[in-house]
């Protein structure tokens, strides 16, 4: 037992002294970038110097950072960027109580406020309630907090909106005046139908992916369509069944009439089984031309997917699915 706490114990103080260590050496780290980003920022080498605040301030977050990073964004003219660092370098300069920075970033914050522009984003309730929905501005997935009224940087942006079973839908907009308001409207999502190959990781069959409707009308006619399927099947099974009795049939009693009364039954056998198949035949073709017809009804647009795979079997060869 006390082997086992001293192991405990010494992994432990392992454990923290290499914390502590990585810690020191992201600090260091990031003290060099801030060092050599106010180099830059001094020259008005902003392009150059912002990335190096961007990472000082990823390892190492500070008021002090925060505020050199508002101030190069600034010089580059991204007034949203900008106010937004300010308003980090205010918290963090409370949370480690530097007044002198404080006083600072709040003073270009608010010098800032009036010149921001601003963008909303207008997502149909449809769209807006679909599960996976992901919105990116520039790259940045934004959360339904941010659509509506949001500082947006002077400039190009790019708007990207992809969701499960849709069609990814893409726009651009531009920013060219301080103090703007724009709205960017994305209209609703087409379903992307695109047959996807899925080869399952332990082998097997192939499973091809589509993406249907799950309007009632279409979800009936995948049924109907599964229905017509099973009964072209079981048509073809009871026909092979009905030629092979009435073979049978002839082989044993080749005359008529005939006294074999084995032979009788197997004929009529043949018989009753000729018609089922028949039966099912005719069917078939009805359920798939009433698939058909379903299906290109129109409906809603939402959708789900259909597995549909090859089986194969002992005398047997087809397709099946999930719907």
């Amino acid at each position: 037992m006390t082997s086992t706490r001293c192991s405990i114990l010494v992994s432990a103080i392992a454990i923290s002294i290499a914390t502590s260590a990585a810690a020191q050496s992201s600090a260091a780290i990031a003290e060099g970038l801030f060092r050599d980003g106010k180099k830059l920022l001094e020259q008005k080498k902003y392009a150059e110097a912002c990335p190096k605040f961007e990472e000082s301030a990823r390892l190492d977050p500070s008021s002090g950072v925060e505020l050199a990073l508002g101030i190069c964004y600034e010089g580059l003219g991204k007034t949203a960027s900008a106010w937004g660092a300010y308003e980090s370098a205010i918290s963090l300069a409370r949370r480690d109580n530097r007044k002198d920075r404080e006083h600072a970033a709040t003073v270009r914050a608010e010098a800032l406020e009036h010149k921001l522009s601003h963008v909303t984003i207008t997502v149909p309730p449809d769209v807006a309630k679909i599960d996976g929905l992901v919105i990116k501005e520039d790259g940045v997935a934004i959360g339904a907090a941010a659509w509506a009224d949001a500082p947006v940087d002077p400039g190009s942006h790019t708007l990207d909106v992809a969701a499960p079973g849709k069609k990814a839908w893409s726009t651009t907009f531009t920013v060219d005046r301080p103090s703007s308001t724009q709205t960017v409207t994305v209209p609703e999502l087409e379903n992307d139908e695109t047959p996807v190959v899925v080869v399952p990781a332990g082998g097997g069959a192939p499973r091809v992916l589509v993406k249907v409707p799950t309007h009632p009308l279409r979800t009936v006619s995948i049924v109907t369509l599964g229905a017509g399927a099973a009964s072209l099947v079981a048509a073809s099974v009871l026909g092979g069944i009905a030629i092979g009795d009435a073979s049978d049939a002839h082989k044993a009693c080749p005359t008529s009439p005939c006294s074999n009364a084995t032979a009788i039954s197997e004929n009529d056998n043949a018989g009753t089984l000729a018609d089922w198949s028949t039966a099912l035949f005719v069917a078939s073709g009805v359920l798939v031309a009433t698939s058909v017809v379903l299906f290109f009804v129109r409906g809603p647009d939402a959708t789900r997917a259909a597995s549909i795979h090859p089986i194969v079997a002992p005398g047997f060869a087809g397709i099946g699915g999930v719907f």
